[in-house]
């Protein structure tokens, strides 16, 4: 790439129009112009023209009252995630316990950044959630939660943890409490459609990590049966797919067999997605009915 010889916000913006849209360039170059001292806007520049995630450059993504930090070899959180976590939020703010303990305890599969752990971990929601464990199966996912755990610290009241381990091995963790919700934002996009035709970017393609995108079915009947393990009494899940929905549904009857309560319900998000499949089977948490759009 042919540099100018001059560094204006005119030439820096030409360099990002290559790569990306008129508008969505003109806002990224504010962001990285506020984010960053100005001897590094050419390099960040020239970084994101080569599709590398402003996230990355930047070193943060906010995400609800967090702003996590973000490092390559872990996924950056989505808006969809953020969306269904505020919804979550709400919804427990608004629930009332009376079978159960008097508050929640929380386990978080696939945690990433810890961005749902923590969002269910924070201050607002210190009447209800009483605990949070979080597990992924890449150490740099478990450095950089604990960093954001660190950085958060003042906005969390809960009793957080990060364990190493993995899903797909039916991984529990040493936990105190039992399990109330189980939450998780597992690999949901099969291997036909991580493409850019399947809707993936091509930034996400090249620089996001592929074990944190690529998986299916195989993920969801893990989380059904790790529900019923663990005795949960409710969960949210994020997915992409209808039929992921269908798999815990049909896997939960297979686990739990004869006198299977589980009630479940599909969300979807703001942009007509299907986004989570959210269970409950204790009537304190029928509440999180109000994030589902349809019951399976």
């Amino acid at each position: 790439m042919k540099l100018p010889s001059t560094l204006t916000p005119k030439n820096l913006l030409s360099i990002l129009t290559k790569s990306l849209p008129e508008e969505q360039a003109a806002q990224e170059l504010r962001w990285i112009q506020q984010e960053l001292p100005s001897s590094s806007w050419l390099e960040a520049v020239i970084q994101r023209s080569n599709y590398k995630p402003l996230q990355y450059i930047l070193g943060t993504q906010p995400f609800g009252n967090l702003e996590l930090n973000c490092k390559e070899g872990v996924l950056i959180p989505r808006n969809d995630t953020e969306e269904w976590c505020i919804e979550l939020q709400t919804v427990l703010k608004e629930t009332k316990l009376t079978g159960l303990p008097n508050k929640l305890n929380v386990l978080d599969y696939c945690t990433g950044t810890g961005c749902i752990a923590l969002s269910l971990a924070e201050n607002q929601l210190a009447d209800i959630v009483n605990s949070v464990t979080a597990v992924d199966y890449n150490p740099l996912a478990i450095t950089l939660s604990q960093e954001n755990l660190i950085k958060h610290r003042a906005l969390v009241s809960s009793d957080v943890n990060f364990v190493l381990g993995d899903l797909l091995k039916r991984y529990i963790p040493p936990m105190k409490y039992d399990i109330d919700l189980l939450v998780s934002n597992p690999p949901y996009i099969p291997k036909q459609h991580l493409n850019i035709d399947g809707g993936v970017e091509q930034s996400v393609l090249q620089y996001e990590p592929q074990d944190a995108l690529l998986g299916d079915l195989e993920f969801y009947d893990a989380l059904a049966d790790m529900a019923v393990k663990l005795k949960a009494n409710a969960f949210v899940f994020e997915l992409g797919y209808l039929k992921q929905a269908f798999e815990v549904k049909e896997k939960l009857n297979y686990y739990t067999g004869v006198g299977n309560t589980w009630q479940c319900g599909i969300r979807y998000d703001s942009g007509g997605g299907i986004r989570n499949v959210v269970g409950w089977r204790h009537k304190d948490l029928r509440t999180l009915g109000k994030m589902c759009h349809e019951m399976i």
